[in-house]
């Protein structure tokens, strides 16, 4: 789970980082590099259903992220204006739902999101 959840967190910042690796918080705005930032969970990463769930996890600084709970309803209202009204919910549903995973299935996550961030990472001068 580790691998994966190292990959995934490189995966997001960089989806969500400009050319130079600069993104901005999802709640506060603030723009900082990706080195700076954390991928923070809007439902937070204990429910395994949205755990690995993009549009439930996007670039959040570490004040927001750390100190401030992920500012979860801040982060709702951001994701509605991303992803589209009721997407939020449409997460919190699904995190709700039972799901079992594998060793297999870490694995398998661990190396779809090394692969998406080697993606993102040919594109931007980080």
């Amino acid at each position: 789970m580790a691998k994966a959840d190292r990959y995934f967190s490189e995966y997001i910042r960089l989806r969500d980082s400009d050319q130079n690796c600069n993104a901005i918080c999802i709640t506060c705005r603030k723009v900082a590099h990706i080195s700076e930032m954390d991928a923070g969970h809007f439902i937070d990463r204990s429910h395994k259903a949205t755990r690995y769930e993009e549009q439930n996890v996007n670039a959040q600084c570490r004040a927001c992220n750390r100190f401030q709970s992920g500012r979860q309803y801040e982060h709702g209202i951001a994701i509605d204006l991303k992803y589209g009204a009721g997407t939020a919910d449409e997460l919190l549903q699904k995190s709700r739902q039972i799901f079992r995973a594998n060793q297999a299935f870490y694995e398998s996550e661990a190396e779809r999101f090394k692969q998406l961030a080697e993606e993102q990472r040919q594109h931007k001068r980080c």
